[in-house]
């Protein structure tokens, strides 16, 4: 993974990483919650594989990006229009996985002239629209205590961070491990892709969970648009195990917006389907004949 940092013009600085083809066709990765630029690392090989420069910057307030104070999901195409033109790149493809879902949306609701593609992978719902229904009980719990004891929510996090460094084959690890379906608990079982996940959620939380927290507000707030006014065509793709955010939400998504694909996978979760499907995924937004295959994850 190569680090990299941009002065933006607000004078708060970016952080993001690459992985894949240097040399490749450009593919924005959205990272999900909590996590930060270093998600994007399961992204490298097949970055390899399918000619693609991978670039996963982290979200202001995460890992090596500043906090933005007040900060809206309309924010982002502004950030992105920087980092573009710093990088010299004019067509891109996106792709979001979970909490990055949004921020696919908003790129392609701005900024659809410069997209080659746009992808979302189990991805976080309008709440203020859609609810909270079918969200993980721990991610419901975590709702009640931001809006009534936001101190707890912060130790709480700070108590995720200790645990999630800790071994998954022991308690405490072992019990939330537990709670996933069988298909995620068997992706997390590739010692690659737990790393990854685990560094995701440490370096979230590198400048404490304040910036965590106004991170997931983004998801409780207004998005600041319809999504329905998103005419840029749109692949969803969602595992039906899912337990941390239920394909429901995806489902209701795409039969409000114009022009849509799905793919609703019967016995995948919320890990499991970008770690198996990576390959199809690809595919897909590369316009390719989509070939089943082996995961194309790495660390």
């Amino acid at each position: 993974m190569a680090d990299h940092t941009l002065r933006l013009s607000s004078g708060l600085t970016l952080g993001y990483a690459e992985h894949g083809d240097p040399a490749g066709v450009p593919c924005f990765y959205y990272h999900g919650w909590p996590s930060a630029r270093v998600q994007g690392a399961l992204m490298d090989e097949a970055g390899k594989k399918y000619g693609l420069r991978i670039i996963s910057p982290d979200r202001p307030g995460i890992g090596l990006s500043d906090f933005q104070p007040r900060r809206k999901l309309q924010d982002w195409p502004p950030i992105l229009l920087e980092l573009t033109s710093h990088l010299g790149i004019e067509k891109f493809h996106v792709i979001g996985w979970s909490g990055g879902g949004p921020y696919v949306l908003t790129t392609a609701l701005n900024m659809p002239e410069r997209l080659l593609s746009a992808t979302i992978m189990c991805g976080a719902p309008p709440l203020t629209f859609l609810g909270y229904e079918h969200m993980f009980w721990v991610y419901r719990m975590m709702i009640k205590l931001r809006h009534a004891f936001p101190t707890i929510l912060g130790l709480l996090l700070r108590l995720g961070e200790r645990i999630a460094q800790g071994d998954p084959g022991k308690a405490p690890l072992k019990w939330l491990m537990k709670m996933l379906g069988p298909a995620d608990r068997q992706a997390l079982a590739n010692p690659e892709v737990f790393s990854v996940v685990r560094a995701g959620i440490v370096e979230a939380l590198r400048r404490g969970p304040k910036s965590v927290i106004a991170d997931a507000d983004i998801y409780l707030s207004e998005w600041g648009f319809e999504v329905s006014s998103v005419h840029y065509l749109i692949h969803f793709w969602h595992g039906k195990e899912d337990r941390n955010i239920a394909w429901q939400y995806s489902e209701k998504l795409s039969s409000i917006m114009p022009h849509t694909t799905t793919r609703w996978l019967d016995h995948e979760g919320h890990y499991s389907l970008p770690v198996t499907h990576l390959d199809e995924i690809l595919q897909q937004a590369l316009n390719l004949e989509v070939e089943t295959g082996q995961p194309s994850f790495s660390a």
